[in-house]
């Protein structure tokens, strides 16, 4: 992706994550879209708004380049900047026990950012593109557990709604 690329992307990423965390309040929403878009203010459901996005960057460069290997780099970004948001969340929420909306945004976008310059790092990793398909199915089983469980939360820390 060239530097311009980069930067349209990831002002269009964070719109559309940001944009995830209100359609709870429309008034289409149901039980299914609770399995997509966050419900509530816990750690776990920043995380959705993280791999959705991150998602549609797989597909966009799936698309515009013509080839399927480059659905592994995103995907695989997207994930592994969701353990730096559980930790950046935490390493605040110990000090003040409660949520800074304008700290959690900061967070939101500097893991954007992030997964998007690792994006661009990646994409041309052979080891990246060969195993596009294992990083395929990782996803498909973050997504599901990750929509389930945020949907369903137990009583487990990272799924307390905090706000």
């Amino acid at each position: 992706m060239s530097r311009k690329e980069t930067v349209i992307v990831a002002i269009l990423l964070v719109i559309i994550g940001t944009s995830m965390h209100f359609v709870h309040h429309l008034p289409c929403f149901n039980h299914f879209w609770g399995y997509i878009f966050p419900v509530k203010e816990s750690v776990m459901a920043h995380a959705k708004m993280i791999i959705y996005p991150m998602a549609l960057l797989s597909l966009y460069l799936v698309r515009s380049r013509k080839d399927i290997r480059e659905v592994g780099a995103p995907i695989l970004a997207g994930l592994a900047v969701i353990p730096l948001i559980i930790v950046a969340f935490f390493s605040y929420w110990v000090f003040v026990r409660h949520e800074l909306m304008a700290l959690d945004i900061v967070i939101y976008i500097a893991a954007i950012v992030g997964a998007i310059l690792l994006t661009r790092r990646w994409r041309t990793s052979s080891f990246v593109r060969k195993y596009w398909p294992l990083w395929t199915v990782l996803f498909l089983i973050i997504v599901i557990l990750t929509g389930y469980l945020t949907y369903n939360a137990p009583e487990w820390i990272v799924f307390a709604d905090l706000g």
